[in-house]
């Protein structure tokens, strides 16, 4: 399969000297080739978080979450409110920690609002719990369909 080579689109960015010279020590320290792959990265980011302002955008993300299995029954709590969100939460992953503690990863879609609403819940499952939510620049393909081909 040929990848189609992208647009790019040229302009000139004018900085303070001091900022530059922390562009620059940053595109080295995480292997960027250049200075615009940086740019272009950091661009990326912000416009990511610009679209996560408009709660009906469907996005896809992981929701992360860490609780003290000992302190509460919140792992059952999570599992209905799992199936509560059912169409959302794609897939989950579980790993015990040291000391009682485990932690959950979730891949989720839907509108943005609704996975927050996912998170809220969630956070109020124990007192002992840590979430975030982190979104991705793109969704999932159709993951189930009732159309017969």
């Amino acid at each position: 399969m040929r990848k189609e080579k992208q647009n790019y689109k040229r302009f000139s960015l004018t900085m303070p000297a001091e900022l530059y010279e922390e562009l620059e020590q940053m595109a080295e320290e995480r292997g960027m080739d250049n200075r615009s792959m940086m740019i272009a990265d950091l661009v990326k980011r912000e416009v990511l978080k610009h679209r996560q302002q408009d709660w009906s955008r469907v996005m896809a993300g992981t929701l992360t979450i860490s609780y003290d299995a000992a302190i509460d029954d919140c792992a059952n709590k999570l599992i209905v409110l799992r199936r509560t969100f059912l169409d959302e939460v794609i897939s989950t992953f579980q790993v015990m920690l040291e000391d009682g503690k485990n932690m959950e990863i979730w891949l989720v879609q839907g509108e943005v609002g609704k996975l927050y609403a996912l998170l809220s819940k969630a956070m109020k499952c124990s007192k002992s719990l840590m979430g975030q939510i982190t979104f991705a620049d793109a969704i999932l393909p159709p993951l189930r369909t009732n159309r017969t081909v």
